[in-house]
């Protein structure tokens, strides 16, 4: 029977019956075509382009169901990820999204024959997290996008930043309010205040509040007003003196506070620094004829120590971070990477905000192929790398800071070694392990 032409009444019959999805019985995945009934169906499965089409498909059967699942595959993940990202959701409300495009390719053509086969397969492949529950299969996508990774990685940090300087904070301040108790309790006002019992006799007078009174400078103000009926200048003194005793006797434990205070602060500055009178004693003391010996042993020492010094030109730099590009270092955190690289070497390519390194794991022995990872690290989780003698290091702390120097000697025991300056050809003594690492040329 011949098509209907186009914009005549039958074509547009047979569009609106072919709107929106029909069954999947009906629906031919080599041909692309949907059928609306069952003999359609069957005409079409008699038809010559259908036996060319499953002449094709016996000739290469794998391959095409191989492309068939690749692309279903495809179109599921995809609109896993771009709908739901990492949540939870259940498989076949996902598979009901997917089947929504008309032109999706259909699961019988797939090497899946049901849903939860293919659900299986996903979590077996390791793109979802799967797990079956009452309700029925549900999926989690696992994010592998490096980028992403790193944001979650580094809003981590963040959160733990903050964390521990909020205990930091909370620390100091609990220091604080241990100091500010103890000075109270020297200052005679203590903070945890015991109640005491009233003791009362018969011959005692009542008891009198008076509420809404005013403050004491007030009241003063009123009682030195004159009396219409006399002078009454006697009793407003006595009564002034009596709130001044009482006004003293309330100041003085406060007053005690600070004088504790800066009894305190001026000791520690005379820790730090000597007063004149000291320094005139150490003076006065240095003119004997006893001690000029011993001064002049002292000055000719520090002379000598100085002029070393000077000879040098080197200053004694140092600072809390250390790293620097090019050198070799170590990982000593097992948290780095769940563990998988400690006490493994890597090497400085870039360092970040002082502290932050992006290091390049180098392989494990010398028939290994495990290295060639990069990623940011933190300064307390590498350590130095201390090469054989004869070799070049870089000094990252103490006198020559950031100059190359040659491995001269080693003492094992107290962990220092010898370095020769290459520029200058100085030698520095007592080295510590930490001051210096291997340089990567």
């Amino acid at each position: 029977m011949p098509k209907a032409e186009k914009g005549s009444a039958k074509d547009i019959a047979n569009k609106m019956k072919a709107k929106g999805l029909q069954k999947l019985k009906f629906f031919c995945q080599m041909c692309n075509k949907q059928c609306r009934d069952e003999n359609g169906f069957k005409c079409h499965l008699t038809s010559d382009s259908h036996l060319r089409n499953m002449k094709s498909f016996c000739s290469n059967a794998t391959g095409m169901l191989d492309q068939f699942s690749a692309e279903f595959k495809k179109t599921y993940l995809d609109t896993l990820y771009r709908r739901h990202r990492t949540k939870k959701m259940s498989a076949n409300n996902v598979y009901q999204e997917v089947i929504q495009d008309k032109e999706h390719v259909h699961m019988n053509a797939t090497k899946w024959a049901t849903l939860t086969d293919f659900v299986q397969y996903l979590g077996k492949m390791g793109k979802c997290v799967v797990e079956e529950t009452e309700r029925g299969w549900y999926v989690t996508f696992i994010e592998r996008d490096p980028e992403i990774l790193a944001q979650q990685e580094n809003y981590k940090r963040r959160v733990e930043a903050e964390k521990r300087e909020e205990r930091k904070v909370a620390k100091r301040m609990e220091m604080q309010r241990i100091e500010a108790a103890k000075l109270m309790d020297r200052a005679g006002v203590g903070v945890n205040v015991e109640a005491s019992n009233l003791d009362r006799t018969s011959d005692d007078a009542p008891i009198a509040l008076k509420l809404g009174g005013g403050n004491g400078a007030e009241k003063a103000k009123k009682k030195k007003k004159a009396s219409v009926f006399g002078n009454d200048g006697d009793d407003d003194e006595d009564s002034e003196r009596e709130e001044e005793r009482l006004l003293a006797e309330m100041n003085k434990p406060i007053q005690k506070a600070e004088a504790i205070m800066k009894e305190l602060e001026t000791n520690r500055k005379r820790k730090r620094n000597p007063t004149e009178e000291q320094q005139r004693g150490i003076h006065l003391h240095s003119n004997d004829n006893n001690n000029d010996s011993r001064k002049k042993e002292k000055n000719s020492n520090t002379s000598k120590s100085n002029s070393k010094n000077d000879s040098d030109g080197l200053e004694d730099i140092r600072k809390k971070h250390w790293i620097r590009k090019d050198i070799l270092t170590r990982i000593i955190s097992k948290k780095v990477k769940k563990g998988q690289y400690y006490k493994r070497k890597c090497i400085v390519n870039k360092v970040y905000d002082k502290y932050i390194a992006k290091v390049e794991i180098l392989d494990s022995g010398p028939g290994a192929d495990d290295g060639g990872d990069i990623f940011e690290i933190d300064q307390d989780d590498l350590e130095t790398v201390v090469p054989k003698v004869g070799k070049h290091v870089i000094i990252l702390n103490g006198r020559g800071r950031g100059m190359v120097a040659e491995l001269m000697s080693v003492d094992e025991k107290k962990c220092r070694r010898t370095l020769q300056l290459l520029d200058s050809d100085v030698i520095l003594k007592k080295v510590d392990y930490n001051d210096f690492s291997k340089v990567v040329k």
